[in-house]
């Protein structure tokens, strides 16, 4: 990759593979793209006795460094040494009208692993969820159950508490807009508002889906007037409200998208947020409600409360209050606003792509960084719903299977941005490849023939003389380990979650691949020259296991700190220089108990067709 001619790579030892690849970089120079050499040799004697060759045995390989999309990565605080300062992400405040679906977990977990990779770049991380707690739908609810609606929204703030425990979500702020603090910023909301001139009172008459808490236009309705997303038929309704100047902010709108092309993620949501904001489409919106009592009244007017989206969003600014603050908005923005990252689903987009923005604006507010948007989750091609009965229901899911393998599937088989299909027989497989045949076998392998054959930790420097040490410089598992960080750091930063996995297992997969070419069980069992070089293999293999777990503690957190607690190595408290290349001894490796499995395979026949 730099501009001065590529020189001969010095060799003491030859062989067609290396000077075939020396030739290639010779010629290509620049162009070599992302080449690794990755070289491996072994003294003469020691190669006649392991691998049964008459000649030096010298490896070469050439492993291609992934593809990572250069994009530029989300706009996240970065110091002078390119380090996280600060992050604040925050999924949808979830409508508290029922419990928590497997549509609820999807942004949790997405966004818990976004929080939780800031968190190891020591970034000062604000991650938001919570509840939106007002609005007609939970009023007829919480009649229906014969509850209150304060009743209601408290049990089912304890279900969503419950899942993220269940889930290991570890958010640092819950919304509740409920509480008095929140309904202070909607009322100081509301007056910066209204001192602009963008809250004024007029009639409505349009189709209303109670469902949506929201109007619809023609397109978000099927013929017969019915709601495309709850699929019943909305109510034709003509009420006195008040409403915000959204046009007023129309022109703004369009400019921030266009000179902010990352501003709605994936960049191909921008083309519907860009017919929306069509000039033939220009108008303001509803923001109270004389329907239901169920809200916060109208500052100066009591008979109208205000519509559940102006309330909630604000729910993003009110949970980042400290006990000591004053509840204002100022005091919001000195605790984190605005944020980095709005995780929500693809449906409500035009609440949080335009509404919240020009609100923003009419406040003089900050506004956030950027929308990342994601899809819609199908059960086996179909939509999910009770009707079908085909509903997957989270908690199940993680008694049925454990946290780390929910997390697994929903963070890193799904392309975050895209719609999502589930089925059992894929998630099994999936989760049973990665996190059992590959990372989970790797690991137990390592444990259990090291802690046979290794009396007290050791360093695989300590089985190698200085011929050998710098031979384990350029031994396949390192080069592999010490180029991913940096791969995967970059992935994170795009939500590429998937990709961030992928090339973390990339360690592991070489790991495996380099045991099953030395098979240190066989060469244990030779003599002591053979065991110190099953050693060392293992011990360098089980360096870059470790390093692959730190990578991928954002995704499944419990289970890499297993491993890490068997290795021996740190597992609390872990930071991004966890990441870099050790040549200390893993403690955990030493002679101790037989391990148990760390993550058993998980059988699929009980599963197949549901």
């Amino acid at each position: 990759h730099r501009a001065q001619p590529v020189q001969p790579v010095p060799m003491r030892r030859t062989c067609p593979q290396l000077r075939q690849v020396r030739a290639q970089l010779s010629m290509h120079g620049s162009n070599a793209i992302a080449a690794v050499l990755a070289i491996s040799c072994v003294g003469t004697r020691r190669a006649n006795k392991v691998f049964g060759r008459s000649k030096t045995f010298c490896r070469a390989e050439v492993t291609a460094t992934p593809e990572v999309s250069r994009k530029r990565p989300l706009l996240i605080q970065c110091d002078d040494g390119g380090d996280l300062r600060s992050l604040n992400i925050t999924t949808p405040l979830f409508y508290a009208n029922g419990s928590p679906h497997i549509g609820s977990a999807y942004p949790a977990i997405s966004s818990d692993v976004m929080s939780r990779y800031g968190k190891l770049r020591g970034a000062e991380v604000h991650f938001v969820t919570g509840m939106d707690e007002h609005g007609e739908k939970i009023a007829q609810t919480a009649a229906g159950q014969e509850k209150t609606p304060q009743e209601l929204v408290d049990g089912i703030a304890s279900e969503f508490q419950e899942l993220w425990d269940m889930l290991s979500v570890r958010h640092d702020h819950f919304a509740r807009t409920t509480q008095a603090r929140h309904k202070e910023i909607v009322a100081e909301m509301w007056g910066r508002c209204m001192a602009k001139g963008d809250i004024y009172m007029k009639n409505y008459t349009g189709w209303y889906c109670v469902g949506c808490e929201a109007y619809l236009d023609d397109d978000e309705m099927e013929p017969g007037h019915i709601c495309k997303i709850h699929r019943k038929e909305a109510e034709y309704r003509t009420e006195e409200n008040y409403f915000f100047r959204l046009s007023k902010y129309w022109d703004a709108l369009k400019k921030h998208v266009h000179d902010n092309p990352d501003f709605i993620l994936p960049r191909s949501r921008q083309s519907q947020i860009l017919i929306w904001l069509d000039d033939d489409n220009k108008r303001d919106f509803s923001i109270s409600r004389a329907s239901t009592s169920w809200g916060i009244p109208c500052p100066g007017d009591d008979s109208q409360v205000i519509y559940v989206w102006f309330d909630a969003l604000l729910g993003y600014l009110s949970s980042l209050l400290q006990p000591e603050d004053p509840a204002t908005l100022d005091s919001a923005l000195k605790r984190g606003w605005p944020a980095d990252v709005h995780v929500i689903g693809k449906d409500i987009m035009r609440f949080h792509a335009l509404y919240w923005p020009a609100m923003l604006m009419s406040a003089d507010l900050p506004l956030p960084k950027h929308i990342c948007t994601h899809g819609f989750l199908t059960k086996d091609g179909l939509k999910m719903g009770k009707s079908l009965g085909n509903v997957v229901e989270p908690v199940p899911l993680v008694q049925n299977f454990g946290t780390d393998a929910v997390r697994f599937f929903f963070a890193s088989c799904l392309g975050f941005g895209e719609d999502g299909d589930f089925s059992y027989e894929v998630f099994i497989k999936r989760v049973n490849s990665a996190l059992a045949n590959e990372l989970g076998n790797l690991s137990h392998r390592l444990l259990l023939l090291c802690r046979k054959s290794m009396d007290s930790p050791m360093s695989p420097l300590d089985l190698a003389d200085e011929e050998v040490k710098k031979e384990l410089e350029t031994h396949p598992v390192r080069l592999i380990a010490l180029e991913t960080p940096a791969l995967v750091a970059e992935t994170y930063e795009q939500m590429h979650f998937s990709k961030a996995a992928d090339l973390a297992l990339r360690i592991v997969s070489k790991g495996n691949q380099r045991i099953m070419e030395v098979k240190p069980w066989n060469l244990i069992k030779e003599g002591e020259e053979e065991k110190t070089l099953a050693l060392r293999e293992m011990l360098v293999i089980a360096e870059g296991v470790r390093i692959a777990v730190v990578l991928l503690s954002p995704i499944i957190p419990d289970l890499s700190k297993r491993i890490l607690d068997e290795l021996g190595a740190n597992s609390t408290g872990l930071t991004w220089k966890d990441t870099a290349w050790s040549w200390d001894a893993l403690p955990g490796l030493a002679a101790s108990t037989k391990p148990k499995p760390l993550f058993p395979r998980i059988e699929v026949e009980p599963w197949e067709g549901k």
